[in-house]
Formats: C-alpha cells, structure tokens, sequence
C-alpha cells in the first residue's frame, strides 16, 4: 500500500512539475523546508537541554506545558514532540498527567511557527537571511566539537526553513502565469468542510502540520487562496497532526497508547468546536488584530491570529480537566497487552533512540523485563515457580515441598521467553550507541554486556537441568540430597538478587552482596563433600563426575550474577557508588 501511495505521489507531482515551473519551485520549496525540520531534529540529539528539561518537566502540569510549548518553538514540530512524548510514557520516565500537559503545550507551541512566517516571512526578502545562515551552520558542521556541530546543523536548518519558505512564496507568486488557484475557491459550510478535508490531507502526507500552515499562509499572501478556505486548511492541519502520534504509538506499550488517544481527543474536539462556533472565531480574529493595529486587508496576520485563538480553545478546554481526562483514560480507554507464544520487547522503540538518556531508560527497563523472564527459566528448571522466590518460607523448605520435576522443554522456553527480546536489546543497543554521546558509549556497552551474561547463565543451568530432574526422583538419598543443595543455592541466590533490585540503602545492599558472594564460596565446599561421598562409595564416580560438573555450571550462574550486579551499578550510581559495590563482590 506504501508503494502503490508513494508511486501515485511522485506520478502527481512529476504532472504538477510538467505543468508549470511554478509547480517546481513551490514542490522544491517544500522538500527543502520538510529536510530542514529533520536537520533541526537531527541537531538537538547531540544537545542534552531537552533530556535535562524532561526530567524536570515531570515534576507537574506547568513544567510540562512548559516542555511542551518551549520544545515545540524551538524543533518547528509538534509531530516529533508527541511521538517523543509517547515513547517517554511507554518508557516509564513520564506520567501520564505529564504527558498530557506536554501535549497541550506542544499544540500551543505550533502557532509561533506561523507567526513567524506570516510576520517575518513574507514581508521582507527571507532568503537574505538563509543564506548567512547556511555558510555558517556549514562551517560549523566540519568542526570536531559536537557542540559546535549541534550549533551548525541548528543554524543550517534555520537557514533550510527561510529558504524553503522563500521558493515557497516565488513558485505562488508566479504560478498565476499558468494557473490561478484562486479560482477554486470555495465559500461556506461546503467550502469549510471540504478544504478543512484538504488540510488534514495534506498534513497526512506531509506528516508536519506546521509545513501545511505555511503552505497556507504563503500561498494567502499572494491571494491564491482565499482567507476562509486558509482557516479551513489551519483546522484540518491540527486534526491532521495526529497522524505521527497514532503512528508513534503503533509498538507502545496501554500507556502510550492512552496518550495517543487524548492527543487525538483534543485534536479533535479542539476542530469541532472551531467549526460550530466559527463566526465566532473570524469576529473575535477581527478585532483583535484591529486592537493591535493589524491592517484589515492582511490576510496572512490574521491567519496567524486564527489559528492562536483556535489552538487556545483547545487548551483553555482541556488543560483544566488534565486531572479527569487521566481517570477517563484509564477508566475506559483499555489496551490489554497480550502476550504472544514468543515474548518480544515491551519497551523498546526508535523514538526512544532521539536521545541517549531515553535510549538507556527504556534498554534498563527492557534488561529488567528480560532478567525477569531468565529468572523464570531459571525457577523453572530448578523445579520451583516464580511465586517461591518470594515466598516467606525458607529456601530448605520450599525445595522440600518441591520434589516432583515440572514438565518443562527448555528450549521451547528459551525461544519464546529470552531469545527474542535478547536480540531486540542487541540491536537496539548497537543502533542507539551509535548515535549516542562519546560519554554515554560505555553503558551501552555494559547493557549488551549484562544481556550476554544471562545468555551465558540460562546456557549454563540448560546444561545442568537434566541432570537437576534425574536427581531429584534418585532412588539414591545422597546424590539427591547433593542435588538439593545445589537447588537451595540457586533459589537464594535469586532470592539476593530479586531484594537487590529494590534496595535503596548502603548498609541492606552490602549484606545481600555479601551473602551472596558467600554462596559463590560455598560451592568450592562441595568438592569436600563429594570427595567424603565417593570415599565412602555411596555415591559412584559417574554421579560425582555429574555433580561436579553440575556444581560448576551452577556456581558460574552465581558468578554472573555478581557480574550483574557489578555491571548494573556502574550504568546507574556515581563513581564512589561502584567502588563500594566492587569492594563487596572482590575478585569473584
């Protein structure tokens, strides 16, 4: 379907081009001013402001209004700042309430972009000031620095969006010569309908509502389009916009999608009301640029004031009821996230990728989804459930209660549980690093380092599971008992690491780290106890010979878990933080 819609696209636009040379330039006009807002995209990965701002935009509604509307003057897209803010939510690094405030700050945000063109754009000769723009971002470009280069592709992408706006104005005002589209132009609720339709196409395919406002303000300037029927195209614009948000939230997880809805809700509510009461906002429009000394015949102005009434509206309605719109969204907006047979990444998505911060939250997030399933397989083939690993009974008595072998095939659960969103963390953490800050390298690396280890620790207990089953049912009591107390090991030490993920504090962190460091020693132990064993010919040399081996697949486990833990604490605590958890583990 992408396919057959893009070859009918390109079929348009070469008719279109053939027709007229103005065509061409308009078309030219909106390639370069659509490439210019994905410089500027481009430009704020390498800044840290907006992942700093996020953190603090999650502290209440007018911080994140303020997010929202601050983030959205500077990148010319609210498209990208919704997709954003639904990966942040699906994430878990925003509430929902934050993200709601983002969006109504965000759809507030677009109407200085068509202040800007209708004020600056089309009354002096915008391609003067591109050009000084574009020689320097350039510049700037080739520097090593990536600040600086942040700050050449910023000032390029400025200088992109004047020139595209200039070919803009030069291909509407010449295309009279071939065609006046003026004369297409149509008055009342038809006319309204149907160009609020046009719109919200155009926005569609474009994916930028704001490249659709100046289309619309560019062409009014040169009268080949007639004030209601801009309005018109203004409205369909914002419903349009939702586009990228329902888009974005494709692979989100409820809560996401949740977002995607009242982003859609007010986007449309938002039109509706303009449409009904649209004398309303033209007198209002009237005199307020009449208070502020705007001409009567200053079509482009007014458009600007338009559309500032119309995106007020939405937030003067919405942004009150912040606090119910949240309880409806969860009261009867309801995505079930059903798991299928093979269990895939729940928080990962390329949005997430803008920026390192994100990329790094939603990959530990994603690593705490696929320790939980690993920790699963792990109970599983030890013979116990989840369930025990919390439970308040002792390690020794729930192994007790445990000595019927569960029916498992490990490899069916290693497909469907682990191998999956395994490689989706690899490639994610590949595809992320590389557009990652040099600082930041590191701890992608340590995730995909973590990954690799409980890849390692589930082939270890998979070559120790049957044996773990065979034992368990022995008709001889001293290799069975052996066997148990290798499944007592193991179910503390998930145990030490499932209290570990909740510590907050130094003192209850180091006497789980010690523990389970202690139980890391205690297996060398064994050997003195199987020797003991063999001497007395209670056991015979092929079931020493598995249980030593079984004694090392299994004490390795352990090992990696500290590894872990290791790990895990140079990506999330301060320098000091890690030497104290390294002093802990010592050279294990």
């Amino acid at each position: 379907m992408n396919k057959i819609l893009i070859s009918l696209l390109v079929l348009v636009l070469c008719v279109l081009m053939f027709i007229s040379k103005s065509f061409l330039v308009i078309i030219c006009g909106v390639c370069i001013f659509l490439y210019a807002m994905v410089v500027l995209e481009s430009s704020f990965s390498m800044f840290t402001a907006i992942e700093n701002f996020l953190k603090k935009a999650t502290k209440n509604r007018i911080s994140g209004f303020g997010f929202g509307f601050i983030t959205v003057v500077i990148m010319q897209s609210s498209g990208l700042i919704s997709v954003l803010t639904i990966s942040f939510l699906s994430a878990g690094l925003i509430s929902l309430t934050s993200g709601l405030s983002i969006i109504y700050g965000a759809n507030l945000g677009t109407v200085v972009g068509a202040w800007l063109v209708a004020g600056l754009g089309l009354k002096v000769d915008i391609a003067l000031y591109a050009m000084p723009l574009i020689v320097i971002g350039v510049l700037f470009i080739f520097n090593k620095s990536e600040k600086l280069k942040g700050c050449g592709y910023f000032l390029l992408s400025i200088g992109l969006l004047f020139l595209g706006i200039a070919y803009m104005k030069s291909g509407f005002d010449n295309i009279k010569e071939t065609i006046d589209l003026s004369k297409y132009a149509m008055t009342g609720v038809g006319g309204l309908l149907i160009y609020t339709l046009i719109g919200l196409g155009v926005t569609v395919i474009l994916q930028s509502s704001t490249a659709t406002i100046t289309i619309a303000i560019t062409a009014l300037g040169v009268s080949q389009i007639s004030y209601e029927n801009a309005v018109a195209i203004a409205i369909g614009s914002n419903v349009g916009s939702t586009i990228m948000a329902i888009i974005g939230s494709i692979n989100a997880n409820p809560e996401g999608k949740k977002l995607m809805v009242a982003h859609v809700i007010f986007n449309v509510t938002s039109a509706i009301v303009t449409l009904i009461f649209i004398n309303f906002f033209i007198f209002i429009t009237d005199e307020t640029a009449k208070l502020i000394g705007i001409r009567s015949d200053d079509y482009t102005m007014k458009l600007a004031i338009f559309h500032t009434f119309f995106n007020l509206t939405g937030v003067l309605i919405f942004y009150p009821l912040t606090d119910l719109m949240e309880k409806f969204l969860n009261k009867y907006i309801k995505f079930e996230y059903k798991r299928s047979k093979i269990d895939r990444a729940y928080y990962l998505n390329e949005n997430s990728m803008q920026f390192s911060d994100s990329a790094l939250e939603v990959l530990t997030k994603e690593m705490q989804h696929l320790y939980a399933n690993a920790s699963s397989i792990i109970a599983k083939s030890i013979s116990i459930s989840k369930s025990d690993i919390i439970s308040n009974l002792s390690a020794e008595e729930i192994i007790a209660m445990r000595q019927n072998p569960i029916k498992i095939d490990f490899d069916e659960l290693y497909n469907n549980r682990f191998k999956e969103i395994y490689s989706q963390i690899i490639d994610f953490a590949i595809a992320a690093s590389s557009k990652a800050k040099k600082e930041d390298l590191s701890k992608f690396m340590d995730i995909r380092r973590v990954t690799l280890m409980l890849a390692e620790a589930l082939k270890d207990m998979k070559n120790s599971q049957p044996n773990i089953y065979k034992f368990m049912t022995s008709s001889n009591i001293d290799a069975k008992n052996e066997y148990d107390k290798l499944r007592v090991k193991m179910l503390k030490s998930l145990r030490i690491m499932d209290k570990i993920a909740n510590i907050n504090d130094e003192s209850s962190l180091k006497t789980e780290l010690k523990e389970l460091k202690q139980i890391y020693y205690d297996y060398e132990k064994d050997e003195i106890s199987l020797d003991t064993l063999l001497g007395g010919k209670k056991i015979t040399n092929k079931m020493a010979t598995s249980l030593m081996n079984d004694t090392a697949l299994i004490q390795n486990i352990t090992k990696n878990m500290l590894r872990i833990i290791e790990v895990i604490f140079i990506h999330n605590n301060s320098k000091e933080d890690f030497e104290f958890v390294k002093q802990s583990i010592g050279e294990s």
